[in-house]
């Protein structure tokens, strides 16, 4: 099979710096799906980092586009409006150049923060506060309050910087390693992001067991209150934050493993999160019995014959 095509691409964004992006397209002869992955780093990452690009060939050699791009400075309320940006720019379905039916978010670390402001704004729901900078207007003394916009259309709404997307534009969301809390203070949680994802976007992640910045027993309850469904998490028996195993040469070649086996889970959940809706749409669909919405698995890496292998495990 021919490679995915990469290319490095600058997004305009209008009064601000270009947004430097890698878009990988499927290979040449491979039916599109009509639909997107946009993954976002970490706070201290690119759009290079090895398991993003790991996961956008894999995903462009199945037939969806994938774009990922650059965000330097950690600031949410930024991020945001660089992730919507890109997704408008490329993949809306009138007005960007790769248009889609729709677009999966995704990332990792502060990445997975992002996806899911960003799902939850287009669905017309809440967001974090930093994230969503409020303009207040003074009142104009003598002057005639300005009436009030009207609502958007059911089917689309509009974000924080302008962008139009219909409201179940983002069918799903691949977070890796997200950050619930940082690596010394397990009380502030970061968790009303989770909680905000619709009910109709499916949410896949993806966790280490030994990360500091997402407690197994902390992020169970959480992730039992979430409304998105369905939902599911890979927890990754001694993988921290990173999704890694430390620097030895077996470490290495563990982590490459497991970028691996993440990159076939994302495409798999992205398949059937399109599967779904396109049965939804065509009035065939059915929904997930109520015990399959909320899944857990357990991975290990195995060594075999030389080879890292990842074994899987449902946990009940």
């Amino acid at each position: 099979m021919a490679e995915p095509i990469e290319k490095e691409i600058s997004v305009p964004s209008p009064g601000k710096a270009a947004i430097p992006v890698l878009l990988t397209s499927p290979p040449k002869g491979v039916k599109h799906s009509g639909f997107a992955l946009l993954l976002g780093p970490g706070a201290g990452g690119d759009e290079k980092t090895a398991l993003l690009t790991a996961v956008a060939n894999e995903v462009a050699r199945q037939g969806h586009f994938c774009a990922r791009y650059r965000a330097k400075v950690p600031n949410l309320g930024f991020r945001v409006s660089v992730c919507t940006r890109v997704m408008e720019h490329l993949f809306h379905p009138i007005k960007g150049i790769h248009p889609q039916k729709g677009c999966f978010l995704g990332g990792h670390s502060m990445g997975t923060r992002v996806a899911g402001t960003v799902a939850a704004q287009l669905a017309g729901g809440t967001a974090e506060s930093e994230s969503v900078p409020v303009k207040k207007t003074p009142a104009t003394k003598g002057k005639k309050a300005a009436a009030p916009a009207k609502k958007a259309a059911a089917s689309s709404t509009t974000t924080s910087n302008g962008s139009d997307f219909p409201t179940d534009f983002v069918p799903g969301l691949v977070l890796y390693s997200y950050p619930l809390h940082t690596a010394d203070n397990t009380k502030a949680l970061r968790d009303q992001i989770l909680l905000d994802i619709p009910s109709t976007t499916a949410t896949l992640f993806v966790s280490g067991l030994k990360d500091n910045m997402c407690q197994p027993s902390i992020f169970a309850k959480v992730y039992k209150e979430m409304k998105s469904t369905p939902r599911e998490v890979v927890q990754v028996t001694d993988a921290d934050h990173g999704l890694g195993f430390g620097s030895s040469k077996p470490g290495q070649a563990k982590k490459e493993a497991l970028a691996e086996a993440i990159s076939e889970w994302t495409v798999a959940f992205m398949d059937e999160a399109i599967a779904q809706k396109s049965g939804e749409e065509n009035g065939s669909g059915k929904k997930k019995a109520a015990t399959g919405e909320m899944i857990k698995k357990k991975a290990e890496l195995k060594k075999e014959a030389d080879e890292w292998t990842v074994a899987i495990s449902t946990i009940a």
